[in-house]
């Protein structure tokens, strides 16, 4: 299978005022060209800063990439200025973010938004981008996508919003989507329905997605293979059914047995002790060490 892309110990570092602060250490992971993963982790642990990285969209400053590389197709997109990586980022490499009320431009129409990309990217005039925008508005489900053209997304539901999104993120059929919490601020019956239309989407359009969440069970529906994050490294790796049936890492246990079980009735839902530690505060060796029942003082 071909190799889309690569993230090869990757770091990224924050200015603040204790000074330069690591954020992400080391993360090593691939992609292979139509292959679905997932990213996984409690918030905090670098699962969106590791998306932003390879967007090119680490805000600087105060955030810089440290070290590492991140290799697209063969190129290196480290190396990449700013002109080109806008005109790589939405025609190669598209981004569904958290939370679309936050994404999407309150003063433009939904229309305005999905047709700028076809716009940018593709050339289209102002008529022939959205016709087009109207014909992905209705493929991702939006009803009457003629009218919702003209609407703003605060006319819209959660996830009309997050529909509008992916027509965007979809419109130049890109090689790669990376999916940020996609489900997040939804209800559960519109979860399974987004989820449904990627699934759908990326059978039919063939490309690599790369989907990050905290939410194991929309990991066990979808992907292959999964990466668990821990505090800014890469702990665990693997075809999803091996590292939930059998998984390596004391982070990853842990995580899989705060999964609630429907058959056990009311009993106390199992959670990890603590938080993420904050970037700057890991503590030496593992950094899961403060909050594993295996730990044991040296």
């Amino acid at each position: 299978m071909t190799r889309l892309l690569e993230v090869e110990d990757l770091a990224v570092s924050f200015r603040t005022d204790r000074g330069e602060v690591e954020a992400l250490s080391g993360v090593t992971l691939h992609l292979d060209a139509g292959e679905v993963i997932g990213v996984v982790g409690e918030s905090g642990c670098g699962k969106s800063l590791t998306a932003l990285s390879v967007m090119g969209l680490v805000p600087d400053p105060p955030g810089r990439i440290t070290a590492g590389r991140i290799r697209f197709r063969g190129q290196d997109l480290l190396a990449l200025g700013d002109a080109a990586m806008a005109r790589l980022r939405g025609r190669e490499i598209a981004m569904i973010f958290q939370e679309p009320m936050s994404a999407l431009n309150p003063v433009f129409t939904v229309g305005e938004q999905v047709a700028e990309v076809l716009r940018v990217h593709e050339g289209l005039g102002r008529a022939a981008a959205r016709e087009r925008a109207a014909l992905l508005l209705a493929r991702v489900g939006v009803p009457d996508p003629g009218r919702r053209l003209a609407q703003y997304p605060h006319e819209l539901s959660g996830g009309l919003r997050q529909r509008v999104m992916i027509a965007a993120a979809l419109a130049c059929r890109p090689k790669l989507l990376i999916a940020d919490e996609p489900t997040t601020a939804l209800d559960v019956t519109i979860q399974a329905q987004i989820l449904a239309l990627l699934a759908d989407l990326q059978r039919e359009f063939g490309m690599a997605t790369m989907l990050i969440t905290h939410d194991l069970g929309v990991v066990a529906q979808v992907v292959t293979r999964v990466v668990v994050m821990y505090a800014g490294k890469v702990v665990e790796e693997g075809p999803v059914e091996a590292v939930f049936e059998r998984p390596s890492h004391p982070y990853t246990a842990a995580l899989m047995r705060s999964i609630p079980a429907l058959a056990e009735g009311r009993t106390r839902l199992p959670a990890i002790p603590g938080s993420v530690p904050a970037p700057g505060l890991w503590p030496p060796g593992c950094r899961f060490a403060p909050r594993c029942e295996r730990a044991v003082a040296a």
